[in-house]
């Protein structure tokens, strides 16, 4: 815990035993209940959603930037109602959301900040990390991400000590620390095992090579691939630092794009096909052209610090071949 806030710039982080339940828990330190409304993108994993869901607060679905794919902030604030008790801006494929419009958002309608990170360990905005930013950022160390912990693992970042100690107790039955037979609060079996906190202490080491190895990997996909066919390849805006968890491109031919790859033995990834305003226990209606656009045309490619030069050129070629032969 203490590694990693010194690494991002918070002066607290809590760990917990997943990206779902540092969710949980942010939002259950907030105290969320039926009625409360929530601002996020529908373009997200689910458990954005599920990490208040389960309290019975409401999301509000707001649409994306087309280009950082982050939800944009004005349509952020046009949904702002007396109900909204939160925004979570999600950091999705690892560039940040345009943290300095939320920030002043949260400020002028006095709603809370949480920021989605599970995707984006390292990823700044104007310099600042974004785990630095907001009430509190939520962090995943699924074995996929861009620091894992060896198995399933999560972190809160947070800058108020009253809610770190919170916190701090959420995950642990309630217990505040020296509490060993008192729960001061109804709480959750939430931590993170220390074995595997171990092995995050050593991946935390190896945190920036790895960034700057995808970097490099994404620079090369972007110069090699940009304007070829219908091909839009990921943007950096000149305020962020972008991690490429993953590296996300568009085409309105994506489906015959991926068969092709695969035909050549390249995986490819879809993230994500189904927005969460259309999941099936999901009410109402949700006007989200961008949304609904986008699904339809994402494709990841192969992304990882290992991805070999000769790798990257199979994919590169095939890519090529595909837009060249058709």
């Amino acid at each position: 815990e203490r590694k990693f806030a010194s690494m991002v710039g918070s002066p607290f982080a809590v760990s917990c035993s997943s990206g779902s339940t540092a969710l949980m828990l942010a939002f259950r330190a907030l105290g969320l209940g039926p009625g409360d409304e929530v601002l996020m993108p529908s373009h997200t994993f689910v458990a954005s959603l599920n990490g208040f869901y389960h309290y019975g607060a409401r999301p509000v679905f707001v649409d994306v930037d087309p280009e950082t794919m982050t939800m944009d902030p004005e349509k952020a604030s046009d949904a702002v109602t007396d109900s909204t008790k939160a925004v979570l801006p999600v950091h999705i494929y690892g560039h940040p959301a345009d943290m300095g419009a939320f920030v002043d958002l949260a400020e002028d309608r006095e709603i809370a900040l949480i920021g989605d990170a599970a995707q984006a360990h390292g990823a700044a905005y104007r310099g600042t990390d974004v785990g630095a930013i907001g009430d509190m950022t939520c962090y995943s160390f699924f074995p996929s991400k861009i620091v894992t912990v060896g198995g399933e693992g999560g972190m809160i970042t947070c800058e108020d000590e009253e809610l770190y100690l919170n916190l701090q107790a959420l995950k642990n039955h309630g217990r505040y620390e020296g509490e060993r037979d008192i729960s001061s609060m109804p709480g959750f079996n939430f931590r993170l095992p220390e074995i595997l906190a171990s092995i995050g202490i050593v991946q935390l080491e190896h945190m920036e090579s790895w960034i700057e190895r995808r970097r490099k990997i994404a620079k090369r996909y972007s110069r090699e691939l940009e304007g070829v066919g219908d091909t839009r390849v990921p943007v950096e805006r000149d305020w962020a630092r972008h991690v490429y968890y993953l590296y996300v491109i568009r085409t309105s031919r994506r489906d015959e794009l991926r068969t092709h790859l695969k035909n050549r033995g390249i995986s490819t990834g879809i993230h994500y096909r189904v927005p969460v305003h259309r999941m099936p226990y999901i009410e109402g209606r949700w006007e989200l052209p961008e949304t609904e656009s986008l699904v339809n045309e994402i494709l990841s490619l192969p992304m990882h610090p290992l991805l070999t030069p000769e790798e990257q050129d199979a994919v590169i070629e095939a890519v090529l071949d595909f837009f060249r032969s058709s």
